[in-house]
């Protein structure tokens, strides 16, 4: 079933009503829909987690993110976190329109840091239009190692470094020098606010 399946629509109404956020996992990065060739440029990754495409009845990427956005405009008492950026770390436009339109939704950051962390500029001006909407999170384990890269890339201004622990993209990874109000927001306020 999919996030917008008539279905769901009693589970999401009952989170709303007991105030419970839902995480939510939708689609995957791009990558793994496109052709595993020489012109995806997230080839590393997408071959290991590629899409079946050619299967019949299988949702595209635009048509998944599509089933969040009916889920959060049709249940708009209950707090939607997509999580990974809703899987739209390669054009976050995508989420910034669905976060402008969308008081009860959020995404968090969790395990797209290599993707996000090779545009800098890009994703800081998203990070900071966005800090009302954006919680902090992982899913890269409990390693030390994994939360001190984590805070240099989002609190350091260091540039073309690499952690082959986390990520087996091509790309470096650059901080984002966010403030300390972006920060406190993304690493707890937020969360506090969602929570209340």
């Amino acid at each position: 079933m999919h996030a917008d399946d008539v279905r769901m629509k009693p589970l999401w109404e009952k989170c709303g009503e007991l105030g419970m956020p839902v995480s939510i996992h939708v689609a995957d990065p791009m990558w793994m829909y496109e052709p595993m060739d020489v012109h995806n440029d997230g080839l590393m990754n997408a071959y290991k987690w590629r899409i079946d495409t050619t299967r019949e009845g299988l949702l595209t990427h635009t048509e998944l993110i599509t089933t969040l956005e009916n889920a959060v405009r049709e249940n708009p008492k209950t707090t939607f976190i997509a999580c990974h950026f809703a899987n739209c770390s390669y054009d976050l436009d995508i989420l910034g329109r669905l976060l402008d339109k969308y008081d009860n939704m959020y995404a968090d950051i969790s395990a797209r840091y290599a993707e996000t962390a090779a545009v800098p500029r890009y994703t800081k001006r998203f990070y900071e239009k966005y800090q009302d909407k954006l919680v902090y999170g992982t899913d890269m384990g409990t390693d030390p190692e994994m939360y001190e890269l984590t805070f240099r890339i989002l609190e350091s201004e260091d540039e073309h470094f690499y952690d082959k622990n986390i990520s087996s993209y091509h790309w470096s990874f650059n901080g984002l020098g966010l403030s300390d109000e972006v920060l406190k927001k993304v690493y707890s306020e937020n969360a506090k606010k969602i929570l209340d």
